[in-house]
């Protein structure tokens, strides 16, 4: 419920509520790698990429959350210094290669 929460957040800009919101579901004992995958989202949508991808490779090899965090700053077109709106922030399939 926490991880759906959040993900309202980010559809509604709100990327620090969602942030918090997603890191109290990550520290849950029931987090799971949807959760991981939407926190690293959002950690990646305020620009800290390099964070983002730390997350990711909890699920993915390293290679392959490298690529997801690339095609993330393709889509948003904003190098390091990202701050997205709703148009920008992409669907969940997009976060895979």
């Amino acid at each position: 419920m926490l991880s759906n929460l959040g993900m309202s957040y980010v559809l509604t800009k709100e990327l620090p509520k969602a942030e918090e919101v997603l890191r109290r579901a990550y520290a849950s004992a029931r987090a799971d790698s949807r959760i991981r995958q939407n926190l690293a989202l959002v950690v990646g949508l305020q620009g800290r990429f390099d964070e983002a991808e730390s997350i990711v490779k909890a699920d993915l090899p390293a290679d392959e959350a490298e690529a997801n965090v690339a095609y993330l700053k393709q889509m948003l077109g904003r190098g390091g210094n990202a701050r997205a709106g709703a148009g920008d922030i992409p669907g969940p399939d997009a976060r895979r290669s």
